[in-house]
């Protein structure tokens, strides 16, 4: 088993290079005895990959070796897991996916009780000591039995929204799992849409389902231009991100997105919590404040951010990734719960998208940009000593905050990158300040 595998939120390898059934069997294991579960039954679901029927076969036999039950709830996708897990009551729950990533990658999102992600920091390495050490059986055989959960889910939007839409969404599922379910999930509303790619497909034939990545919407925008006024609507092969296109075939940044469901949900539920994530514009606590909310800015990470959604009892979180977590979710993240709140929206306005996220566009952002070098800490040190007159913190990576402008540097877990997001009071300035960054950074850049 490569030991690679083993990232700081999830598994996630090529198969069956990096992860085989082998793995599966030995992570099966090692879960049900590395003491994190309380209890015995633990939810099991996967998504459309061509290996993803065997990881589940070789997985359950793991788990079942190793005296839990297994709660096969068959192809969904991952909210759908969070969501099972919790009106199941399991012990936890495995999500056989490796989420966007391409046809040849499959991986374990792996949760306690209630969804509560496991990470590097809270078990997973735990976990991969038990994998590698100790892959007997227990002598206690478990059960595996099948459970659907479609129909309590679709019931859980048809009671929570009632939409009407006068205008056109077009829906890009790429192929992956949200394509199956979401067509019953709209039936419970009044929204026109045109679907692209909702078979799911694990050859991904279109386009991998990754929103993050511009060529990935073409098709989306190909389909907007033929209907004048429509909004775009993206989704990512797991169904726990969704990205938004305006009318102009524009890109919404998730940071404008967070601040735009966040106002809706504190002017329907009155005072509350919002959570968002360090690389997220100013307008965010500013819009958060505005609507009479408390903002409070958090590192990056599903797991940090569940686990600080949970501490703070908050209303809802956004990450600039697409990453949206609701309070009436579990603090889990739901693609289709983010649509349909940003949809009803646009049917309670009467407005366009476009004109929705025009007032939170105040100041110039960068987006994420990527730096490779040969030393991460030391790149972040000489950055830290060249803007060591602005405010400085070490939440996660390196921020740097003046008056007029910041940024924040973090290294990647799998690669020798620095990630650069930074954001200035004028287009003009910001392009000034990524010139400065940039000097200091091409001194590592081997």
């Amino acid at each position: 088993m490569d030991q690679a595998i083993f990232k700081a939120y999830d598994i996630r390898g090529i198969y069956p290079a990096q992860l085989d059934e082998e793995a599966a069997y030995r992570i099966g294991i090692g879960f049900a005895t590395s003491n994190l579960l309380n209890g015995d039954d633990v939810v099991v679901g996967r998504d459309m990959r061509t290996s993803s029927e065997a990881l589940f076969a070789a997985l359950a036999r793991g788990l079942t070796d190793g005296g839990k039950n297994v709660i096969d709830i068959g192809r969904v996708t991952t909210p759908m897991l969070y969501f099972a897990v919790n009106v199941l009551n399991g012990a936890g729950g495995v999500m056989i996916t490796a989420s966007h990533n391409p046809a040849e990658y499959n991986g374990f999102k792996l949760v306690r009780e209630h969804g509560i992600p496991i990470s590097a920091a809270t078990g997973l390495t735990k976990i991969k000591k038990q994998a590698l050490e100790a892959a007997t059986p227990t002598g206690k055989k478990g059960s595996v039995r099948r459970e659907n959960v479609e129909d309590r889910y679709v019931e859980f939007f048809s009671q929570r929204f009632s939409i009407s839409l006068d205008r056109k969404v077009i829906i890009d599922t790429g192929n992956g799992m949200v394509g199956a379910i979401l067509p019953r999930v709209l039936e419970t509303q009044n929204i026109p849409y045109e679907g692209l790619f909702f078979t799911p497909d694990g050859n991904f034939p279109n386009h991998e389902a990754n929103p993050l990545k511009e060529e990935n919407l073409e098709d989306l925008r190909r389909e907007m231009k033929a209907v004048p006024g429509a909004v775009g609507i993206a989704f990512d092969g797991d169904g726990d991100r969704v990205a938004f296109i305006d009318e102009d075939g524009n890109l919404v940044r998730g940071d404008l997105l967070t601040a735009l469901i966040a106002s809706h949900l504190l002017d329907e539920r009155g005072p509350g919590t919002i959570i968002y994530d360090l690389r997220s514009s100013r307008v965010v606590a500013e819009v958060v404040r505005e609507h009479g909310g408390r903002p409070v800015k958090t590192r990056v990470g599903h797991s940090f951010i569940k686990a600080l959604m949970r501490e703070e009892e908050a209303l809802f979180a956004g990450e600039l990734s697409f990453h949206f977590y609701f309070s009436d979710f579990f603090y889990c993240e739901s693609g289709i719960l983010a649509m349909l709140a940003v949809i009803k929206l646009l049917a309670d306005s009467g407005k366009s998208l476009k004109s929705l996220i025009a007032p939170l566009r105040r100041y110039a952002h960068s987006g994420e940009i990527n730096f490779r070098v040969t030393d991460q800490q030391a790149a972040m040190e000489a950055a830290a000593a060249r803007f060591s007159d602005g405010e400085i913190s070490r939440l996660d990576g390196l921020s740097v905050d003046y008056p007029d402008w910041w940024f924040n540097l973090r290294p990647s877990n799998t690669e020798p990158l620095l990630r650069l997001n930074a954001e200035a009071d004028s287009p003009e300035l910001l392009a000034e300040k990524l010139r400065e960054i940039e000097a200091v950074l091409a001194r590592f850049s081997g």
